[in-house]
């Protein structure tokens, strides 16, 4: 379809393309009004939806009632992060696949948090890197440990409000994956 090939945020592939088949073949109205009621959903402008439909572009077919009840339990399990920002930057690991599988895999790695990094936020290193959330950190987070004392995690955050950055970006960088992720807001 050349629709979903070309276009401002780059090309899709033919198999994303399939997954919102609907949407690639929408008339142009329908298209604007889920693009609209996604920009409401996820707390974004509409060029920001259309991004993040770039991204995931099923989540223009996706019932909004699934949407919100993932965007619910994002932020009980992420109260005092941002779960719009966490989820326009990752909808299809939010979305593709059994959101109780989904979950209970984002538990995990938040109680992996709290564990290998005592007295630091994990809501607000998942809002910086939500990545972290759907990829094995325990080799950057043992990485961490061994290079930082224990009690450094503790009053780091409260010394340096940059702290949750700098740990994101050095997590990555000990699991090998330096480079930062562009943030949207």
């Amino acid at each position: 379809n050349s629709i979903a090939s070309s276009g401002g945020y780059g090309a899709i592939t033919p198999g994303e393309a399939f997954e919102a088949l609907d949407s690639v073949t929408a008339a142009p109205d329908v298209l604007s009004r889920r693009v609209k009621e996604l920009s409401g959903l996820l707390l974004c402008t509409p060029g920001e939806a259309v991004a993040v439909a770039h991204r995931f572009p099923a989540i223009l077919e996706t019932p909004r009632s699934t949407l919100a009840a993932r965007m619910s339990l994002l932020k009980e399990l992420l109260p005092n992060a941002d779960a719009a920002v966490i989820f326009r930057a990752e909808p299809r690991a939010l979305l593709a696949g059994d959101g109780d599988l989904i979950m209970r895999d984002a538990r995990a790695k938040i109680a992996l948090i709290h564990t290998e990094l005592p007295g630091v936020s994990a809501d607000k290193l998942v809002e910086i890197e939500p990545r972290m959330l759907f990829e094995d950190i325990s080799q950057g987070l043992a990485a961490l440990k061994e290079l930082w004392p224990e009690e450094a995690f503790r009053s780091s955050e409260e010394q340096n409000p940059f702290f949750a950055e700098e740990l994101a970006l050095a997590i990555k960088a000990l699991m090998g994956k330096g480079a930062e992720t562009p943030r949207m807001r």
